[in-house]
This record gives C-alpha cells, sequence and structure tokens, in this order.
C-alpha cells in the first residue's frame, strides 16, 4: 500500500524512478520472433585501399549481427565506389529504404554518419522517415553509439551529420586545390578510353593510333574543303567508320566536337568544366567560375597546329553567318553549292540564295539555276522591301573565270592591290617590338606561376593563393593586349598566304573559257556582292576586289 507522506512545512516528497533503456534494439519482439537486422557498408572510391575497407565492412557486420541470438540477419547493402553526398545513385541504399518501407527490416547497423550520409538533408529526412513509418526502422550509428529510435538522438544526430557534410565539403576543396596544382605544373590529366585517335601504353604514355587518325585527320580537311559538319558525318556513317565508343553511326554533334578539341594538335586545355555544388556533384561549363590552364606539348600531334587554327576560322566564320553585322537576319551554313553562303545582296544586305526557276523556248519548257536576293525573291520572314534582280549561276561561273584570265594577264596590277591591303592591317616597327616584348612577359610571368605551383604545400596558404591570383590577373592583363596585336599579326599573314594560293590558281589558267574551278572559287574568295543591272564584285581572301558584269549566257 503506498501513502502519501508530508514533509514538515507541507512539502510533498518525490521519489524519481529511473528510466530504463530507451530503446529494446538488443531484444527480441515481444511476441518472441527475432528482429531482423540490415547492415549497411559503402566505401566513395574504387582504389584498392578502399575496396579492403569495404570487404572488411561487409565481413564485420555479417558476424556481428549472427553473433546477437535476439538478431537474424536479413541482408547486407552494400554501395562500392559511390559517394556519400547525395542517396540518388547509391542503388544498394535505395534498395535498403525500399525493403524498410516494406516493413522487411526491424534495424540499420552502419559503421557510421558519414557511411550512412554526408549529407544532412538526406540523413535527417530519411531518419525521420523510417521512423514514422508504420512499422519503424531505426538505424544504429556504431561509431557515434547512436539509435535513432532513442527520441534525444534528434539533436546529436543533427550536430554530427553537419560535421560529416562539413569534412565532405572539405575534402572536396582540398580535392580541387589538388587537381588545380597538377594542373599549374603542367600535369594534365588526359584519359584515352574514348579519345578517337589515341591510346595509351603500359607506362601510361600517350600515342597515336594511327588507324584511328586517319579518320581524325579526314574530318579536318573535309571541313576545309567545304563540307558541313552533318554532310561530314553522313560520310563517315556511309564509309562504315567507327566513332570513339565503337558505333557505326555518326553525328553532327561528335564531328564538331572532334573538330573543337584542341588535344588533337598536341596541346592540353585543363578545366574546361567545374563542379559548383560538392553535394549534387553538378558540373557546368567553366565560364570565369575557376582559372583554365593551358598545357603545351602534353603528348604526339595528330593535326598540325595551322590546319587547326583555321579550323577554328571556319568554323567561326560559318557561326558568325547566323547574323551579319547589324543582326538583321539569321543564314545557316550550306555546302551545298560552292557559291552557298558567299553570295549577298548590294541593295539590301541579304544572303543571295540559290533557286531553280523554269521557262519555255518556242513552246518547250527548261530549267535553269539562278541566285537571288533572299528578300527580293519573298523568302525572308522579317524583310522583303528588296527590288533587286537575280543573277544565272552560268553567268558567275563564266565571268569568275574570265576574271582569273584578266588577273593573270594584269598580274602586277594584283600584286598591288594585295600589297595594299596587306600592308593595311600589318604591324608597324613599334608594334612588332611590343609584341614580342609581351610575349617575353607573358611567358615570365607563366614562369613565376609554375614555380609557385611547384612549392610541395599540403594547405591552403592564404599568402601563396593571394600571389597566385595576382600573378594570374597580371598574365590576364599582359594575354588581352598581346591578342589584339597578334590578331592584327595574323590578318597580315592570312592575307600573304591566300595572295600565294590565288598566284598559284592564275598560273593554272590556260583561256578565258576555261571550264569552272570551284575548288578555285572556294579557296579564293571570301565574299560576293550582287549589285543592280547585273553589276558582281568579288572579294578575294587577299584583300583584292574585282567587280564583273554577269550578263545571261546566249
Amino acid at each position: 500500500m503506498i501513502t502519501n507522506q508530508s514533509r514538515p512545512g507541507g512539502t510533498s516528497r518525490v521519489k524519481v524512478i529511473p528510466a530504463r533503456v530507451r530503446t529494446n534494439r538488443n531484444a527480441e519482439h515481444v511476441d518472441g520472433q527475432k528482429k531482423k537486422i540490415a547492415a549497411y557498408a559503402r566505401v566513395s572510391t574504387m582504389e584498392e585501399h578502399q575496396s579492403g575497407s569495404y570487404e572488411l565492412q561487409v565481413e564485420y557486420y555479417t558476424d556481428y549481427i549472427q553473433k546477437n541470438p535476439a538478431w537474424e540477419l536479413y541482408k547486407v547493402y552494400t554501395d562500392e565506389g559511390i559517394t556519400g553526398t547525395s542517396t540518388k545513385n547509391r542503388a544498394g541504399f535505395l534498395e535498403m529504404i525500399e525493403d524498410a518501407k516494406a516493413g522487411k527490416i526491424d534495424y540499420i547497423i552502419t559503421k557510421s554518419i558519414s557511411r550512412f550520409a554526408r549529407n544532412t538533408l538526406d540523413c535527417l529526412s530519411t531518419v525521420r522517415m523510417l521512423k514514422n513509418l508504420p512499422k519503424p526502422c531505426g538505424v544504429y550509428f556504431e561509431k557515434e553509439n547512436l539509435d535513432t529510435l532513442d527520441s534525444k538522438s534528434e539533436l546529436f544526430l543533427t550536430i554530427l551529420s553537419s560535421m560529416a557534410q562539413e569534412e565532405s565539403r572539405s575534402i572536396s576543396e582540398n580535392t580541387k586545390w589538388g587537381v588545380q596544382k597538377r594542373f599549374s605544373q603542367g600535369k594534365p590529366h588526359i584519359p584515352t578510353t574514348y579519345f578517337l585517335g589515341y591510346d595509351t601504353d603500359e607506362e601510361g604514355q600517350i600515342f597515336i593510333d594511327e588507324e584511328q587518325a586517319e579518320i581524325v585527320r579526314r574530318i579536318f580537311q573535309e571541313l576545309l574543303d567545304g563540307k558541313g559538319t552533318p554532310t561530314i558525318a553522313k560520310g563517315l556513317t556511309k564509309d562504315g567508320l567507327k566513332t570513339a565508343r565503337g558505333n557505326k553511326t555518326w553525328t553532327s554533334d561528335a564531328v564538331y566536337k572532334i573538330l573543337k578539341n584542341e588535344k588533337y594538335m598536341g596541346h592540353c586545355l585543363a578545366q574546361k568544366s567545374v563542379t559548383v555544388d560538392f553535394l549534387t556533384h553538378k558540373r557546368v561549363r567553366n565560364k570565369d567560375h575557376q582559372p583554365q590552364y593551358f598545357i603545351r606539348n602534353t603528348h604526339p600531334a595528330i593535326i598540325p597546329e595551322e590546319d587547326w587554327y583555321a579550323v577554328q576560322e571556319e568554323l567561326d566564320r560559318r557561326n558568325k553567318m547566323l547574323r551579319d553585322p547589324d543582326e538583321k537576319y539569321r543564314m545557316c551554313y550550306s555546302g551545298t553549292s560552292p557559291f552557298s553562303n558567299r553570295l549577298f545582296c548590294g541593295e539590301c544586305g541579304r544572303p543571295v540564295t540559290r533557286r531553280r526557276m523554269t521557262s519555255s523556248k518556242k513552246g518547250e519548257k527548261y530549267y535553269f539555276t539562278t541566285w537571288h536576293c533572299r528578300a527580293a525573291c519573298r523568302r525572308d520572314p522579317e524583310f522583303q522591301d528588296c527590288n533587286s534582280q537575280y543573277v544565272w549561276e552560268t553567268a558567275l561561273e563564266i565571268g569568275f573565270m574570265k576574271l582569273l584570265y584578266d588577273m593573270q594577264k594584269n598580274i602586277g596590277r594584283v600584286m598591288a592591290d594585295a600589297n595594299k591591303a596587306i600592308e593595311e592591317c600589318a604591324l608597324t616597327e613599334s608594334e612588332e617590338a611590343r609584341l614580342k616584348e609581351l610575349e617575353e612577359q607573358i611567358d615570365r610571368v607563366s614562369d613565376q606561376i609554375t614555380q609557385l605551383s611547384e612549392r610541395e604545400m599540403t594547405t591552403h596558404d592564404p599568402l601563396y593563393e593571394a600571389n597566385l591570383r595576382h600573378l594570374i590577373y597580371e598574365q590576364e592583363i599582359l594575354q588581352m593586349e598581346h591578342e589584339g596585336l597578334y590578331k592584327n599579326k595574323q590578318e597580315s599573314i592570312y592575307l600573304k598566304k591566300n595572295l600565294d594560293k590565288l598566284l598559284e590558281y592564275l598560273h593554272l589558267i590556260e583561256k578565258p573559257d576555261d571550264e569552272f574551278d570551284s575548288k578555285a572559287f572556294v579557296k579564293t574568295i571570301e565574299r560576293v556582292t550582287v549589285y543592280k543591272n547585273h553589276i558582281v564584285e568579288f572579294i578575294f581572301k587577299c584583300g583584292v576586289k574585282r567587280k564583273i558584269l554577269a550578263k545571261r549566257p546566249k
């Protein structure tokens, strides 16, 4: 019989009843059935020392569960080589959660919070979801000695999971810093598993796979010959040639990526993409997020540097066709005809397009091909106020060959006009000296960056980071000035090179009515402007301009 006794002064006597163990993790169910226990093991990389840790985790928890007579091993769930910052791609983890939702598991045992999840939100939301199931499922973190079915574990779990997430962030930053340091030392990472034209030997050295390299050379040459990327892709597919992944179907995008890859000239642009979130591992193109590193002569070249840059200029030229300088119209590249994308209206500036027309002579119908302003023939949805006339394609072909013959007979004037254009964009003596000085300064700063990066440092040093940022900024300023002068110098070189090419074709002309040479047109002509009354101006790649009268042939 329990009686209430009071102390003198009316104060009640209080008896404290100690709490028992808050969870019955180690005991059987009330009905005597054994608890079904699952274990979860994970390592984040596939490296050899990590794989040993993975196997030990699996073996340890199998023995650990089987030693408890109140437990029954349900399954050991595993994820190998998977990061813990997200649960999205962890097949073993997701399977375990689904089984828990189905009531197949009473408890999950894992080594630590970091093995379960390094993302605080994922960890807490998963634990709370499991605890609130119709048949609650607990998680026991052995290292931290935390049982999630214990009402007092929530606060500790929040703190410790946040620490695990912060540790993951720190690891990510240190890894990123280490990678950037190697890049700055000129040590790129160039995998060749799906790299068309290259392979790696047993010592890790990159070498050229000549059979695949021929495909790469073909792609670059065909673009310089005037073909578009879809046409090149169709030709490769038709010939049964395989991509880097072994597919026999080529796409325009696959060809374009090969053409833009600087590694084919033996150099490497490192850190083209960056990870912007260490939890989601989202990667984006590196648009001034982090510095990039251009490392020269890292491996054998398949494409000469001169040809690679010529391809980039051609791709840039075709890209600019989408808009004229005044942004009046769009135009897609076409390699169907040598005149495609090179003819423009002298009245409104719009592209001149190819038309297949019909007419009749003495009651007989015939077809002929013309070139007509896109606006004048009502093919431009944004502008139609142009009344320019069309010109016959045969008139252009005949006029071009006759023009080459006339230029051959007056080659002295051609040389004078071309040299004048070259002199206008050539650098002066002072500009040449400044360009050389800038190149020396850039090399000197690059050497300083390399020397600074070669220091053996394992942690972030604020002074090191400040010096490195200052040198990179100085290099960027010098590079901007250098690019402006270098561009002018390259323009004069481009004109000289195309003058030599024009002279080669002029020497091949025998008579004014020679058959139209489409290759000569593509290789020498930059732009053609069609004016009223069939006046046509040819602008050559060497800077020379000539006008002809392109009348309908009789």
